[in-house]
């Protein structure tokens, strides 16, 4: 993918459109989508992966082996390295069927350099945001372009997957309000269009509404006490999430993110019945 095909933003820096945006500032790209000979070609010196799902490192081998050096989160690179590791982990360690695993855990790992917490660049600030996963790091850039990869879903990503996931519903909200503190002139999204500055706490205000409309549609399902299986299911159906065996894993997860967080709150209590994990609102 040629310079010249970018979406430019600033002088400085543009991002490549893609299911995955891929970033880009003075030689080093940030998420690399799934075109390997095309962000090769960009001559890239430095890699940036957000965090360790593989659809912002599916390439990032590939441009690695080309001389890119690689820097991730300290806690996303066993991820990277190992993209197994993500998926044994959300089956609790067993090893699931394929049809049970999404595309966008797949891919191939691929050495980690360096740890952006130790990062320096001139011009690019790693700037952590926690909640999508737990190591999951966003890019500033000095010209005010900020790559937050999935801290922040834009609405019409909301339009399409009402229950996008994450792991800590509450470290998604002091993520979202450390973007808005930060005050970038641009957002490039992981998956999206970009936001520009004046949009910015709309879109912000919008994710914070969804994943409160979330936590407040599951609070009133638990007013009757539900397993785990139960409580899942009955939220899906509230969201009307589509029924297939990879969206499945992927709402196990989130829900269970957002039990737990009523949980801590001191919003719903658990307890064991019959040998069954059950949920109650207080």
């Amino acid at each position: 993918m040629p310079l010249a095909d970018a979406r430019r933003l600033t002088e400085k820096t543009a991002y490549f459109p893609g299911i995955t945006n891929t970033g880009w500032h003075e030689e080093v790209l940030v998420d690399p989508g799934i075109d390997e000979a095309a962000y090769v070609a960009t001559g890239a010196t430095t890699v940036v992966v957000t965090h360790g799902h593989a659809d912002h490192f599916s390439t990032a081998a590939a441009i690695r082996r080309a001389g890119a050096r690689v820097v991730a989160p300290r806690e996303e690179a066993t991820l990277i390295e190992n993209p197994e590791v993500n998926i044994r982990g959300m089956f609790s360690w067993a090893k699931p069927s394929d049809e049970m695993v999404t595309k966008l855990f797949r891919g191939e790992g691929c050495p980690v350099d360096g740890y952006l917490d130790e990062w320096r660049r001139p011009g690019l600030q790693a700037v952590p945001l926690a909640g999508h996963t737990l190591g999951h790091t966003g890019v500033m850039t000095d010209d005010g372009v900020f790559f937050t990869g999935d801290a922040l879903y834009v609405t019409a990503l909301w339009e399409r997957h009402p229950l996008p996931y994450c792991i800590d519903p509450t470290l998604v909200r002091v993520s979202l309000d450390l973007i808005g503190r930060l005050g970038p002139d641009w957002i490039v999204p992981g998956h999206g269009d970009p936001v520009e500055g004046a949009a910015v706490a709309t879109q912000i205000a919008h994710h914070r509404d969804r994943i409160d409309a979330i936590s407040a549609a599951l609070l009133d399902i638990l007013r009757v006490p539900h397993t785990t299986e139960e409580a899942i299911a009955a939220l899906c159906e509230h969201l009307q999430i589509a029924q297939n065996p990879a969206q499945y894993w992927l709402a196990v997860t989130t829900v269970k993110g957002f039990l737990s967080e009523l949980l801590q709150q001191g919003f719903a209590e658990f307890f064991i019945d019959a040998h069954r994990g059950c949920w109650q609102a207080l």
